[in-house]
């Protein structure tokens, strides 16, 4: 698929404190001391029992089955480059702590339409979706958001969300994702892209996503690394997780 527009701590000395005289609670002091001490023991029991914010990333290998996407080289398609880099990512991810699910594991034998696939993350409720794709063609990486227009404020939410632009709420945040997915990018030195368009299944799902195309690496001077790289592969992998990472922190850090 070819798509493109686009401190120091100071030490301090120690000090003593002297103690001081303790005298006894007087019966109206005892009885707010013993409310303020199960004031706080019920906060931190509430506290530890809040639940860990679920980090789960969905993959979505493009293409597959009858679908071989782009022909990468003689023998490769595009189908087989994103699922061998699904798994690699996989791993990475479970690896740095995010859960992960995927569309695919294998190479289906009957056709995986992007309807479907949008389906299965929608009802997976994921924290953010990446959609992978490769091309023979280009450099670097290709980062691309959809270009529904997000939602008026007015926005009905109680009504059905239509299908051709579910992602239109999410936008803001896929727009941040992409964005800290691009830094991570360029901190690592390689060369990143984006852009925006209308693109299956992008416009309908219901959570922050972005689709990632991996192009070769295609220096004005050198030689021409390609998609099937291992190194390269792993290089992009790892930026992802810092992206990831950067991204969900700050979402952590504004929903509070």
């Amino acid at each position: 698929m070819r798509i493109g527009t686009v401190s120091a701590i100071r030490q301090t000395h120690p000090f003593t404190i002297k103690p001081a005289t303790l005298k006894p609670f007087d019966p109206p002091l005892k009885q707010f001391a013993a409310c303020l001490s199960l004031v706080l023991i019920t906060s931190l029991a509430a506290y530890a029992q809040q639940p860990i914010p679920r980090t789960t990333i969905f993959l979505d290998p493009a293409h597959g089955g009858p679908d071989p996407g782009a022909r990468l080289s003689d023998s490769l398609p595009e189908k087989s480059l994103t699922l061998a880099f699904a798994t690699r990512l996989r791993t990475v991810l479970s690896t740095a702590g995010f859960s992960v699910i995927a569309t695919r594991d294998t190479d289906p034998t009957v056709p995986f339409p992007t309807d479907q696939r949008a389906e299965i993350a929608n009802h997976s409720h994921p924290t953010a979706c990446i959609v992978l794709h490769a091309t023979a063609s280009g450099n670097g990486v290709h980062i691309i958001t959809s270009d529904v227009p997000p939602p008026h404020d007015d926005t009905d939410t109680r009504h059905v969300i239509p299908w051709d632009t579910a992602q239109s709420a999410s936008i803001p945040q896929s727009l941040a994702l992409a964005n800290a997915l691009g830094l991570a990018l360029l901190h690592s030195r390689l060369p990143v892209l984006l852009s925006r368009a209308s693109l299956r299944p992008l416009d309908n799902l219901t959570c922050p996503a972005v689709a990632i195309e991996i192009a070769p690496l295609t220096p004005a001077d050198g030689e021409v690394t390609p998609v099937t790289d291992a190194n390269y592969q792993q290089q992009i992998a790892e930026a992802i997780i810092t992206g990831l990472t950067s991204w969900r922190r700050n979402q952590l850090g504004a929903a509070r």
